[in-house]
């Protein structure tokens, strides 16, 4: 119990924490379980991915789950103009710095294109279609989606309020606690009354963070992270990895939304200090 009333647990997914909170202390299980649950269903999902982008563009069905996340992910791209573009996936996969599978994605690197496309990907019914060279990574909006999802089921079955969290994405439903869920947010706000927070962050080390689709590479944009309040934590996904990918009018993009956002600011960049071997060879030269 936590010192605002509230119930939490607490474990670890793929290197990235999962935080499960509820204020009725009996609805906690039930909560762990169907985020557990929803979690350990990606991998039916990313199977089935993996076959659709073995059929080199014949359509293939899906699951439930893996059409409602290619859905969102489409849906994000078209709402950003493209800026969050799931078929990024075969940037990231050459820039992998090791291999294996990625988060929902299904494979591990291997000889794929370079251009990100995600209108040449088709989803109609159950039918899923990823034509050569594009390589649908889904994990922009992915695990957001899930945490929104399971939010909204636990809230609603066990009347309570609730806050799931996995990685940098946060969702609440239900009624909030007093002072609202704490949370921690690189400048950003210490609680969370309803609704999502998601952060993006474009230069993470293991080569996971945002890819700007033009190019495959890290966008060039002024923040380094950001992190983004929506009513919805897909929106918000979509809001503050846009926000980053579009480079330097990511800003003025983001603002014209009207959702709060804490950017991050990249560190200038200060020219490096002369080395003795620099100044040795100046002094020969």
């Amino acid at each position: 119990m936590n010192l605002n009333g509230t119930f939490e647990v607490r474990w670890w997914w793929r290197d990235r924490p999962v935080r499960v909170a509820v204020t009725e202390r009996t609805a906690l299980p039930a909560a762990r379980r169907a985020v557990a649950g929803r979690l350990a269903a990606l991998r039916t999902a990313e199977s089935e991915l993996a076959r659709a982008h073995r059929a080199a563009g014949r359509p293939v069905p899906v699951g439930p789950l893996l059409r409602d996340l290619v859905a969102v992910a489409l849906g994000a791209a078209d709402a950003s103009g493209g800026a969050v573009d799931p078929t990024v996936g075969a940037a990231r996969l050459r820039r992998a710095a090791v291999r294996g599978p990625l988060p929902v994605c299904g494979a591990g690197p291997g000889p794929v294109g370079r251009t990100a496309d995600w209108r040449a990907v088709t989803l109609r019914g159950e039918l899923l279609s990823v034509p050569p060279p594009r390589w649908l990574d889904l994990g922009a909006t992915a695990t957001a989606y899930l945490a929104q999802r399971c939010a909204e089921q636990v809230a609603v079955r066990h009347r309570t309020g609730v806050l799931v969290a996995v990685g940098s994405r946060v969702a609440a439903a239900g009624p909030a606690p007093d002072g609202g869920w704490p949370v921690a947010v690189e400048g950003g706000p210490g609680s969370l009354a309803s609704g999502a927070l998601v952060t993006a962050d474009g230069h993470r080390a293991d080569g996971g963070g945002v890819r700007d689709p033009r190019t495959g590479g890290a966008p060039a944009s002024p923040w380094a992270a950001v992190t983004v309040a929506a009513p919805d934590a897909a929106r918000a996904a979509m809001l503050a990895v846009a926000a980053l990918a579009r480079g330097p009018d990511g800003p003025e993009w983001l603002a014209g939304h009207g959702v709060r956002a804490w950017p991050v600011a990249r560190p200038a960049v200060l020219p490096q200090p002369a080395t003795r071997w620099q100044l040795a060879g100046h002094a020969h030269g």
